[in-house]
């Protein structure tokens, strides 16, 4: 009886975060909500919200607010709540501050370090204790990959803070070309990199694998400097026209085109990796896209959600200004 009633306390403690089903893990995010407290005037969009356990987190994105002549990198603490319906907003400082904030506490400092007279795309945040399956000693490294045009055509970095201290900015020579390259997403073992780039005329999505061995502990050095590694273009999900903003979460990944079949503009499309193959590309339909423009759509790594949730940027007329930063559910059968 002991024993129960202490497995019992530990699933409290440990699994608190679940709450009941009507909050964190519930309902699904039909409504496609404008992220009103982060929007400006301003073009606000390519946002990052890294690994969440408890409601707080951090909001990254690009925003021309502060250098209005180019997209920099913004940053807010930010927290999830469930009261009557989800709502992202900045965080009020109310209640405990969990460790999340600790864990990636180096990214304001990141984020301010890749800013310069250029624009800056596509940040991505990467934990290597969080985001990412290694075994054995994790790595305490955090990681924000972006892309800038300071030297003409877009090309991928990264920054690095660890318990040295913070290095970078560092290319990601092995995605980067003479033309434009952006958007990094990973996989949660680290084995696979998508990105999008127009190296052959038009933007298309392409998929950098790196072979693992099981049980294999993942290095900043492994990740971006592998000794065995290959790289395609996805030419199921690449067509005639602009594929762009790749972003992967649990075998799903998101992206988006300009392709005929849309709504207008840049639509959302999503595709399921089943047994090694995409499925084919799916508009997100009318609840979603507009005959506007919709881009850089990323999926949080909400383990604790029973749907993918959903931030993405668009220029419809009904945000403050340019582009503003949307959430919303992706689809209901996760």
């Amino acid at each position: 009886m002991k024993k129960l009633f202490l497995i019992g306390t530990l699933f409290l403690f440990n699994g608190c975060f679940l709450e009941s089903p009507d909050k964190k893990n519930g309902k699904f995010l039909e409504d496609v909500v404008n992220l009103e407290e982060f929007n400006s005037a301003f073009d606000d969009y390519n946002s990052d919200l890294p690994y969440n356990r408890y409601g707080q987190t951090h909001l990254i994105f690009s925003s021309k607010r502060y250098n209005k002549d180019f997209l920099n990198l913004v940053y807010f603490n930010a927290e999830l709540t469930y009261n009557k319906d989800l709502a992202l907003r900045k965080f009020s400082g109310n209640g405990a501050v969990k460790y999340d904030f600790a864990e990636y506490g180096a990214l304001s400092s990141l984020a301010s370090r890749a800013n310069g007279d250029f624009n800056v795309y596509g940040p991505k945040s990467l934990s290597f204790s969080q985001d990412l399956v290694s075994y054995g000693d994790g790595a305490k490294d955090l990681l924000l990959f972006y892309a800038d045009d300071s030297q003409g055509d877009m090309e991928i970095k990264y920054i690095r803070s660890n318990k040295d201290g913070i290095t970078g900015p560092e290319k990601f020579s092995l995605l980067n070309s003479p033309q434009d390259d952006g958007y990094p997403s990973f996989s949660h073992y680290g084995d696979k990199v998508y990105f999008s780039s127009n190296r052959e005329g038009s933007f298309d999505i392409y998929e950098l694998s790196i072979p693992r061995k099981e049980s294999e502990r993942i290095t900043v050095e492994s990740l971006v400097s592998p000794k065995d590694y290959q790289l395609r273009k996805i030419e199921e999900l690449s067509g005639a026209h602009d594929d762009k903003c790749p972003y992967f979460y649990n075998n799903t990944l998101v992206f988006v085109s300009d392709r005929p079949d849309g709504q207008g503009g840049f639509d959302i499309y999503y595709s399921k990796l089943e047994a090694g193959k995409w499925s084919k590309p799916v508009n997100a339909g009318s609840r979603i896209n507009t005959p506007h423009n919709e881009y850089r759509p990323i999926l949080p790594t909400l383990t604790h959600f029973s749907y993918p949730l959903m931030l993405f940027s668009s220029d419809r007329p009904s945000g403050k200004g340019g582009y503003d930063l949307y959430m919303t559910g992706l689809k209901e059968d996760f």
